[in-house]
């Protein structure tokens, strides 16, 4: 059994707080035993006091070495040994992680003592106390606080106090990292939704975006902590390298919406569309012709084209229709995965000064939406097999290839594209509604 005695002046406020919850139920159990003593009960004067004027002069008292003593003697009494001590002051060392495990692990009993009004006795001090601690650069008015917050992040790390030691191992300050974001139902909340990463039931790619948030989240707000990190594996080198890209990339403004496209969108539509066809046309994604002003009025037409918008200006737009396509029935080297209904994706592309930003993600995602709004299970894409981009774009974003189908396309241009879908959800499953 793991022991803490707080010497205090409030131990009705301390034993309170210490009993609850998880410190509670272990202490239930029989892992923790914490018990506050109030320094009073060991005074020898009837007022029962505890403080006196400081020698040399000054504003406020100090609490006195005897009754701190004698609070001291007893606990140790108890326990037939001297036990290490810790006293709670602005002038200790700062107390960190490294430093809870250390005490948890190395002792099995600590006495926490609580100073208050201008602090105490320095014999004490030198007498009876191993080590002093502070919780940070600045000042309490009494060691309480400081005594709990030490007394919980000790007794977490005990051995059965938590279920699984994978419950400390992944937080915050651990290995020198901040813990990552976490997320919790609905998926969608305030219109913001979870990363699709984590519900998406790969574990290994989980774990990896999950490592990636720490490193920057600990670059941006711990300079400190990031500066001592061992980051010399190949993991670690190839996750830096891919923040570097993205930290390089231009801040998409927000909110970001996306919306039925309309024929007054189409002048914007088309400066977009010139901007991708001097890199997709060389690649024979599209040519001189295609994709025309006429074939997005069609889509206009049909209500299968969209624009997202940034700040109100139109900043990508692609194409969604749930019509069957034709070459998809064809398909060689693979197969759909199921046939059911699906919808596709078509004549999609991002403004030149976003490229980079996320907006593509931004698309796909609302690609998504759209389809399942529509009862919409699987979505698909074909692209071609030049296009590099594109094909990074679905992946990262869950889509797996299926096969290569020929698309329409006039004679001398290159109709062969690579397939791929992803599967949304399937239409007719139960979903397990938000709690």
């Amino acid at each position: 059994m793991y022991h803490i005695d707080i010497m205090t002046l409030f131990p009705d406020t301390v034993g309170d707080v210490l009993s609850e919850s998880i410190l509670g139920r272990a202490q239930e159990r029989d892992i923790l035993r914490i018990e506050a003593h109030q320094i009073r009960d060991y005074t020898t004067n009837k007022q029962k006091q505890v403080d006196d004027y400081p020698y040399g002069g000054g504003r406020g008292a100090v609490m006195q070495a005897d009754p701190l003593y004698r609070c001291w003697a007893h606990i140790c009494e108890q326990y037939g040994k001297r036990s290490h001590t810790i006293y709670l002051t602005p002038c200790g060392k700062t107390f960190t992680q490294a430093e809870a495990k250390r005490l948890a692990w190395e002792q099995d009993h600590l006495i926490l003592v609580c100073g208050h009004y201008e602090g105490i006795d320095q014999r004490f001090i030198d007498e009876c106390v191993d080590e002093e601690i502070s919780l940070g650069d600045f000042v309490l008015t009494g060691g309480e606080i400081a005594a709990m917050a030490v007394a919980d992040a000790v007794c977490r790390l005990v051995p059965g106090v938590l279920a699984d030691a994978e419950c400390f191992e992944k937080e915050s300050h651990w290995d020198g990292l901040l813990e990552y974001p976490q997320y919790s139902r609905p998926a969608v909340w305030h219109n913001m939704e979870v990363p699709e990463i984590l519900s998406a039931g790969d574990h290994a790619k989980i774990e990896r975006w999950r490592r990636k948030q720490s490193l920057l989240r600990t670059r941006e707000r711990r300079p400190d902590l990031y500066a001592k990190l061992d980051l010399s594996s190949k993991a670690d080198q190839k996750l830096l390298a891919e923040l570097k890209r993205e930290l390089s990339r231009p801040s998409l403004p927000q909110p970001v919406e996306c919306r039925l496209a309309e024929e007054k969108d189409l002048n914007d539509m088309e400066v977009i569309l010139d901007q991708a066809k001097t890199l997709l046309c060389p690649i024979g994604q599209w040519n001189e012709n295609y994709p025309a002003r006429e074939d997005f009025l069609d889509d206009i037409s049909r209500d299968e084209c969209y624009v997202l918008t940034c700040d109100g200006k139109v900043g990508g737009f692609f194409t969604l229709s749930v019509r069957p396509e034709a070459g998809y029935a064809a398909i060689t080297d693979g197969k759909w995965s199921a046939d059911e209904p699906y919808a596709v994706i078509h004549r999609c592309a991002v403004a030149e000064q976003w490229r980079g930003s996320g907006l593509a993600d931004h698309m796909i995602g609302a690609c998504q939406r759209l389809a399942l709004a529509q009862g919409i299970g699987w979505l698909r894409v074909d692209t071609h097999k030049k296009n590099k981009a594109m094909q990074g774009l679905i992946r990262r974003n869950g889509f797996q290839y299926r096969g290569n189908v020929l698309v329409d396309a006039p004679e001398g241009y290159d109709c062969r594209r690579v397939a791929y879908e992803k599967r949304l959800r399937h239409p007719t499953a139960n979903v397990k509604k938000d709690i």
